[in-house]
């Protein structure tokens, strides 16, 4: 008998929509995702100044989707640690809610009350290749973390996707919970 893997291969492109935070800017942005300003703003065009982004918005960040240890689908960002961050810290400022205190957690060796100062750590950042048995007319998606403010309807009027296929592509989600990630459709 053989285990199967719950991935098999992931795809070239995802989206992280990385709300941006009072204090934060591109430069900060692309240096946490390891991507230059300019790529970010292929994906971007509501940014008119690469200098100045409103806090309180979104930004989408391209990056590869990969099948993890032949079990989920997700990508694994280096981040260097700054004075006082906890795996906590990382998951809900650094990485604006894309990734959970857990997650940070479960793939480094560090002890979450001693995170030093400067280290290199692990983030992994889960993503979705979208599923041909749901419609087909959508190839790339955005890891989508929910604020407090959101729910099925702001969703699907940001995103422009019909509210019914957000409910497909994510089963069992709960959009009215005001945290959790989701897979959104997105343009690429």
């Amino acid at each position: 008998m053989y285990a199967e893997a719950k991935c098999r291969s992931g795809c070239n492109l995802a989206m992280a929509s990385y709300y941006v935070w009072e204090g934060s800017n591109l430069t900060y942005i692309s240096n946490i995702f390891g991507q230059t300003i300019p790529e970010i703003l292929r994906y971007n065009p509501q940014v008119p100044n690469q200098d100045s982004v409103a806090s309180g918005t979104r930004v989408n960040i391209p990056f590869s989707c990969e099948c993890l240890n032949g079990d989920f689908l997700g990508h694994t960002f280096k981040y260097i640690t700054e004075i006082g961050d906890t795996y906590y810290k990382v998951a809900r400022v650094a990485f604006s809610n894309l990734t959970t205190e857990y997650w940070v957690q479960r793939v480094n060796t560090y002890d979450p009350t001693q995170v030093p100062d400067f280290a290199h750590i692990n983030v992994t950042v889960n993503c979705s290749c979208g599923d041909k048995h749901v419609s087909k007319d959508y190839g790339l998606f955005a890891t989508y973390p929910l604020r407090v403010d959101e729910n099925l309807s702001s969703v699907a009027t940001k995103s422009g996707v019909p509210a019914e296929l957000l409910l497909r592509f994510n089963p069992g989600s709960n959009f009215n919970a005001g945290s959790g990630l989701v897979f959104v459709p997105a343009k690429g």
